[in-house]
């Protein structure tokens, strides 16, 4: 059979952002919940890993060769078949907290639902990202109307508004905003904004007959508050923007973006000193990296790691971090992300020199990697920190 070539190009952001999620068995869905999705894999009563893994190896090939469910579905049976899962079987709550409960990996409608969830949430964050790179020429987003011919009201309240790309807003309202929602939004121009604001179009018909007009604003509707939600197995409780089903409160893209210094504090607090070099390797490798310096928030990421310098500027801590202001400044001047991921093992040199001042000591870094020297100054910001004050490069 000839080689299935997808209709049209993927783009990059959707596979990454998909193949980046690391698989989590779990009993229900909301076991893992919000943005926890954004960078992990489960499929609802999907306990064993290999199971898992049959669906996320399928659903992969299908993001990356534009493939529907009918062409993927052929896929995910072969697998599970092979796996003895296709068709009824009783599966064990691993925690216990729930009795056991009959699952068919077989049903449409339970294929379909995954297969969904899956490819909105990618097709998402693709955009997301895609849209944070595009801002400064398209730095506004249009909330389109649904395909849907039975849209929820309050997704219809949306339609016309138009925000900056750093709104608030999109934090949580970023389609998709619920189960089989097929709300859509598109960027457009700061000349587009301005002479859709205030306009009116006819967007359909209603049952009566009568047209359905939405107009052109840039004032958010008013809902009413958030709504309180309680997860049922992990007790956490959320605010959930009225209209937005529990769960699809968030915006995939930046949830994975946002996410990825947090996890990485977590994973250097538990790491044995030896081991801090490659937790860092893994965080700049992260595609996702690249997203981060383009957010409007103030952040500092972790990018290198050397208790021997610690201990001579008196730091409260190893871990060395830059900010994203510096990283912008160095993106600008033609460095790139792909640059920098050689950060954790420059950091890692020895080979340093003292300057003490009046105000804060600094030491200068020296690494030599191939045929490029590597100059760093560090300096301790507030709370006894070390961050990157000047990063160079340059040839031998």
């Amino acid at each position: 059979m000839a080689e299935r070539k997808p209709a049209f190009a993927v783009p990059a952001e959707v596979t990454r952002y998909f193949d980046g999620k690391t698989s989590t068995p779990a009993f229900s869905w909301v076991d893992v919940w919000a943005e926890e999705h954004a960078y992990k894999f489960t499929v609802a009563k999907a306990v064993e890993l290999d199971v898992l893994n049959a669906f996320r190896s399928t659903i992969s090939t299908a993001i990356s060769e534009g493939r529907g469910f009918e062409s993927w579905k052929p896929l995910i049976e072969k697998e599970l078949t092979r796996l003895g899962w296709w068709g009824p079987r009783m599966v064990s709550d691993p925690t216990g907290a729930q009795p056991d409960r009959m699952v068919n990996f077989a049903s449409d409608r339970r294929l379909k639902t995954t297969f969904w969830s899956n490819m909105n949430t990618a097709r998402a964050a693709g955009q997301w990202e895609r849209a944070q790179r595009s801002k400064r020429v398209l730095p506004y987003v249009l909330y389109v109307r649904t395909t849907s011919g039975d849209p929820r009201v309050e997704h219809l309240q949306w339609v016309g508004l138009i925000l900056p790309i750093d709104d608030p807003f999109w934090r949580s309202h970023w389609p998709p905003n619920g189960w089989q929602c097929k709300c859509q939004v598109r960027m457009i121009s700061a000349r587009e904004r301005d002479r859709l604001l205030g306009t009116e179009r006819v967007i359909g018909q209603d049952p009566d007959g009568n047209d359905i007009k939405i107009r052109y604003t840039d004032q958010a509707p008013d809902l009413g508050p958030d709504l309180q939600h309680r997860n049922r197995r992990t007790g956490e409780v959320s605010m959930v923007p009225p209209g937005i089903d529990p769960g699809w409160q968030t915006n995939p893209g930046l949830a994975r973006a946002s996410t990825l210094v947090q996890n990485l504090d977590t994973k250097l607090a538990a790491a044995m000193p030896e081991d801090a070099n490659r937790v860092l390797r893994d965080l700049w490798s992260d595609p996702y990296l690249r997203i981060a310096p383009r957010l409007p928030q103030a952040f500092a990421l972790p990018a290198g790691h050397n208790a021997g310098i610690a201990a001579e500027l008196g730091a409260s801590s190893p871990v060395i971090s830059i900010t994203g202001e510096a990283i912008r400044t160095l993106l600008g001047a033609g460095l790139d992300i792909d640059d920098l991921s050689v950060l954790p093992d420059v950091l890692s040199s020895t080979a340093v020199k003292s300057y003490p001042t009046d105000e804060r000591p600094e030491i200068e870094i020296i690494a030599r990697l191939g045929s490029v020297i590597w100059r760093s100054i560090l300096r301790l910001a507030q709370g006894g920190l070390m961050r990157i004050e000047r990063l160079e490069q340059g040839d031998e």
